[in-house]
């Protein structure tokens, strides 16, 4: 136990190591979850956890939100079942792990935290706004938007990247396309709002990937891009002149 503890606590500490920690943290959500849902069953309590799961999960309605504000972050770290677990992280290390300035903690938990929100966001206002779903009440789970921000990031910043498996190579712009599509197909359904949420978190993804693009000293703040690049124009310009 003590080993387990020591391991975590590195990866948690080390710097540039937001892939490791995201995954690490989506692992622990679940085991803690799973833990609890089978001390209840055992207990005979299985209402407490259905009302603790309630209460991480992102609400369709408006005044259940107001009710449960930090869904919108806790949503993201909750899977259905251990498949989606895994394909969750299967996705998340095969795009984030492609680009290691990104992987820098900072970069990487930002860039999550943005698919993150705008997700959630697009999809409380599908289930205010458009008439087929006005009212429905439905509730987000799931870490789709924030990888899929990720994944287009990654794409948008180095498209030419490459999946090699056993004896072929696939562009990774193709799975990230082959996925958006299907999520697209699936706008009509009863899902939608699970998959407009995946579409707005790759589109804020590769909006941010595109200002990255010729600016990969991410060291810097993201959203201080454009005053770094002035500071650096200014002073090759200084220097020419003397």
């Amino acid at each position: 136990m003590d080993m387990v503890y020591l391991y975590l606590r590195n990866q948690f500490k080390a710097s540039r190591n937001g892939l490791r920690q995201l995954i690490l943290i989506h692992i622990l959500s679940f085991l803690l979850l799973f833990l609890f849902d089978t001390g209840c069953y055992i207990c005979g309590c299985k209402d407490y956890f259905l009302w603790f799961y309630k209460q991480l999960t992102f609400p369709s309605l408006y005044p259940l939100l107001l009710q449960r504000p930090w869904t919108i972050i806790t949503y993201s770290f909750i899977h259905k079942g251990f498949i989606d677990l895994f394909w969750d992280v299967f996705i998340l290390y095969i795009f984030a792990q492609r680009i290691p300035v990104i992987t820098r903690s900072k970069h990487m938990f930002r860039l999550y935290g943005l698919g993150q929100i705008v997700g959630a966001v697009v999809f409380a206002i599908l289930y205010h706004f458009a008439p087929p779903f006005k009212g429905i009440a439905t509730d987000l789970i799931g870490p789709s938007a924030a990888i899929y921000a990720i994944m287009a990031a990654v794409c948008a910043c180095m498209p030419n990247l490459r999946l090699y498996c056993f004896f072929f190579s696939l562009p990774l712009r193709y799975i990230a396309f082959a996925l958006l599509l299907i999520a697209l197909c699936h706008v009509r359904t009863q899902y939608a709002g699970a998959y407009l949420a995946q579409l707005a978190g790759a589109l804020v993804g590769y909006v941010y990937g595109k200002l990255c693009k010729n600016d990969m000293d991410m060291n810097q703040s993201f959203f201080n891009t454009h005053t770094h690049s002035v500071h650096r124009t200014y002073m090759s310009v200084k220097v020419t002149k003397q």
